[in-house]
């Protein structure tokens, strides 16, 4: 006898989708995975069972995915994903299952959209910086005059840092407003592409929607994150972590460091009972060493420490099986002071980083996964070589 039937759906050429699925299949479900075809979600051996998502016709591809797979639950793993399950929700016959994984139908305009977040946060009181919706760039011009600086520009349909520009100055208004309120450039999507080895930029290039950005006060601290698993509102267990290294200014973490810190906690625990959420969603946090904390976002789907467990264990996965009925015993999470290097990002970042000595997340379990990402990043490499040779001889 099978366990619950999940089906993780990702867009993006990300390996923690595969990682999330080896931990829920070890917690007894049947996995399957709905993706672009170079996508790590399948090219794991996690999945029971991979479908196809063609990048020009995704909804109608997950629609059929979710027939043949009668998943009891969806896992979205990106923006994109969240944005396409939700989509599900006008067919009758899928309103079930989405509800089952999402929650209350009534709160997913709010969880796709990080400017509504932010203005539910502020009317909750929870701990959030200083936000402003602005409509057009003037507005954005006489805020930065009124101060504070430095300020942080958002747009949503955006991650990984791509959404964000930190404005140190008025002069940095400019650019920053027309790279994030303008849709991709053609070279950018192309190069973007082939990067990616998927025509998924292009695809996104074209589906571009403009969204209302918002301005920021700058939060002081370290980047840290909540993960949480969820029903009806109710968090059934989660994990908190701060950035110890990332890839960029503003990019993913690399090395995370496991903490405890109720403020993080709670505003989760408020937010998720406030939208009666169900499944597994992440919250963006700036922290301080005295334990102070401020809500930047809430990522309405699965993150890439979802599937942390120490050893063999299950993680929140098992919490997800216990609400199921599946009969899980009780998560077994990383301990706080558990620093972690995630992979691949932080062997990208620094082969050399003495962090990779140490509990790195590399996916042993999974040797398809280790091997076609390996294979990529040497492929990646190669490109760089050539991309900075092309550059010294063109003098540029």
């Amino acid at each position: 006898m099978t366990g619950p039937r999940l089906l993780l759906v990702s867009t993006q050429p990300w390996p923690f989708p595969a990682r999330l699925g080896m931990a829920v299949r070890r917690a007894g479900f049947h996995v399957e995975g709905a993706s672009p075809p170079r996508a790590y979600l399948g090219r794991s051996a996690a999945l029971h069972a991979w479908h196809r998502l063609r990048p020009w016709r995704l909804l109608v591809d997950l629609a059929g995915a979710v027939r043949a797979a009668r998943p009891d639950r969806l896992i979205p793993c990106d923006d994109v994903s969240a944005a396409l399950v939700v989509a599900l929700h006008a067919d009758p016959a899928m309103r079930a299952v989405v509800e089952a994984s999402m929650g209350d139908p009534a709160a997913y305009s709010v969880a796709l959209s990080k400017g509504a977040q932010m203005v539910l946060a502020a009317e909750m009181g929870l701990p959030i910086p200083p936000t402003l919706h602005l409509r057009e760039r003037a507005a954005l011009d006489a805020a930065l005059k009124a101060g504070p600086l430095p300020r942080v520009l958002k747009v949503d349909g955006n991650w990984g840092g791509e959404g964000v520009a930190v404005l140190p100055d008025t002069a940095a208004a400019g650019p920053a407003w027309a790279r994030l309120t303008a849709p991709p450039s053609l070279l950018a999507a192309v190069k973007r592409s082939l990067r990616e080895r998927s025509p998924r930029a292009m695809v996104a290039r074209r589906e571009w929607r403009s969204s209302t950005p918002h301005l920021q006060e700058f939060a002081a601290g370290v980047p840290a994150n909540r993960a949480v698993v969820c029903e009806r509102g109710r968090v059934l267990a989660g994990i908190s972590v701060t950035a110890l290294e990332t890839a960029g200014a503003s990019g993913p973490a690399s090395v995370v460091r496991v903490i405890d810190n109720p403020v993080m906690a709670a505003t989760a625990e408020a937010f998720v009972a406030r939208l009666g959420l169900s499944g597994l969603h992440g919250f963006d946090f700036m922290a301080t060493p005295d334990g102070a904390a401020v809500m930047l976002e809430m990522n309405p789907r699965a993150t890439p420490i979802c599937h942390l467990a120490p050893g063999g264990a299950q993680g929140l996965a098992a919490a997800l099986m216990a609400a199921m009925g599946g009969g899980a015993g009780l998560p077994c999470l990383p301990a706080p002071g558990d620093t972690i290097a995630l992979f691949p990002n932080e062997w990208m970042r620094d082969p050399a980083s003495p962090h990779l000595r140490g509990w790195h997340d590399a996916p042993w379990d999974d040797p398809p996964l280790l091997r076609a990402t390996l294979r990529d990043m040497a492929v990646t490499e190669r490109m760089e070589r050539v991309r900075s040779r092309a550059k010294r001889l063109l003098g540029r």
